[in-house]
């Protein structure tokens, strides 16, 4: 099966060769519902399960052959999609109590990703830094922020370690300042740079969502 890599532009070219053949909304829309369940009826795994469309117009039938995509991503009879990763090191925390971790943060002079690690440079030694009490089972390290988007907006539509990302993480997320389509990371600096890979901070994690591979990070500290 040929694979599509990508899902807006290939299903605009089928929908233009079906128009172009058989002149009507209608009559495309039934010619494509024919592809879409005949490719539902051949993929393996989950994607075998898939419903025919029942769309009633060209634009449902897109939608329906958009998910169809995903669906076979999700099932491996298509190759998935990699994320394409942003960090920022612009995390504003002014709530009141958090003046520590903040103190933590801004002392990022740097953070970037490459092949999957997040190397986050600071301008002093993890010694230099302030502890703070993250509460709970978070406990007290060297704790400071940073951001993290992999172009899904919003971040419900991703499951961070198996898990969905929530609204309680849009309002954090909003609350530090960062931009609609990122998440925060809090990293303790002291556990990851001493190797310790037990919760509360460990130094890896794995991003999901639709369409997407299982994705693993692993976070790297460099003392300045």
């Amino acid at each position: 099966m040929e694979e599509y890599t990508r899902p807006h532009s290939r299903v605009e070219e089928a929908i233009a060769s079906l128009a172009a053949k058989y002149g009507t909304a209608e009559s495309t829309g039934n010619r494509l519902a024919d592809n879409i369940e005949i490719i539902a009826q051949g993929a393996p795994g989950a994607a075998v399960n898939l419903s025919p469309s029942t769309a009633a117009d060209v634009a449902g039938l897109k939608a329906d052959f958009n998910a169809l995509i995903v669906a076979l991503k999700n099932s491996g009879a298509v190759t998935p999609d990699d994320f394409t990763m942003t960090v920022t090191k612009n995390v504003n925390d002014s709530v009141s109590g958090r003046a520590d971790r903040q103190y933590n943060t801004e002392k990022i002079s740097s953070v970037a990703e490459s092949d999957g690690v997040i190397t986050i440079t600071l301008s002093c030694a993890v010694s230099e830094l302030k502890d703070f009490d993250a509460g709970g089972s978070w406990g007290t390290h060297k704790w400071l922020g940073i951001g993290i988007s992999v172009g899904i907006n919003p971040i419900t539509g991703l499951k961070y370690n198996g898990t969905q990302l929530s609204a309680e993480d849009v309002t954090e997320a909003t609350q530090v300042g960062l931009s609609a389509g990122y998440f925060v990371r809090w990293v303790a600096a002291d556990l990851v740079l001493s190797g310790n890979n037990s919760e509360p901070s460990k130094n890896s994690f794995t991003l999901w969502a639709d369409g997407y591979k299982n994705t693993k990070y692993t976070i790297k500290i460099v003392e300045g």
